[in-house]
């Protein structure tokens, strides 16, 4: 992936730097997130998400068969194609996590649990906990908990469906130290 700088960053001179071909600004690294999963349904629900909108186009078959085959192609396209678009989106960035709506900084965020299928199971059912961001797909069994150690937030912690929570909790742990990091220099200077 070549990418390129902003026009601001071109025309200020405000580069980071080139390395292997790849030209990148303070805006550009930030934006780029360590992990990346969207949230999208699996082939089962996307089999029926197709399969209901054929029958509702299938509904106008007294009316007219042409417009109940064109319906029931256009239905059973749209319905999966909105269950996709409206996935949420989980990232880990530089300073940030996005869950869906939510964005919370890095440095208020405490060691990842990394839940296995009974474990999800679990944290969602008796030892739900009512104040806890949640972000569950029912297609995904397998998820990550991440307590908040911010003393000022009501919610003690996220609860996030992934489908790679191994890697959520690396990029997470990279950049929590990256943060530390980065402040220690901050703090010397």
């Amino acid at each position: 992936m070549r990418l390129l700088p902003c026009m601001g960053c071109w025309m200020w001179g405000i580069l980071r730097g080139r390395r292997r071909g790849i030209v990148l600004c303070e805006t550009m690294t930030a934006m780029i997130p360590l992990f990346h999963e969207r949230l999208h349904p699996g082939p089962f629900v996307t089999l029926i998400a197709v399969i209901f909108g054929v029958l509702l186009g299938a509904i106008l078959m007294p009316l007219s068969e042409i417009a109940s085959v064109v319906t029931a192609v256009a239905l059973g396209v749209l319905f999966p194609a909105i269950l996709f678009a409206a996935s949420p989106v989980v990232e880990v960035r530089e300073d940030v996590v996005v869950a869906g709506p939510a964005r919370i900084e890095i440095d208020v965020l405490g060691e990842p649990r990394i839940l296995s299928k009974d474990d999800f199971t679990t944290i969602l059912g008796p030892e739900i906990r009512p104040l806890d961001f949640r972000l569950v797909r029912g297609w995904i069994s397998t998820g990550v908990e991440v307590p908040v150690v911010d003393p000022k937030d009501p919610t003690p912690a996220l609860v996030l469906s992934l489908r790679n929570p191994e890697d959520f909790a690396l990029a997470l742990k990279a950049a929590q130290k990256e943060g530390v990091r980065e402040g220690e220099s901050s703090r010397t200077r």
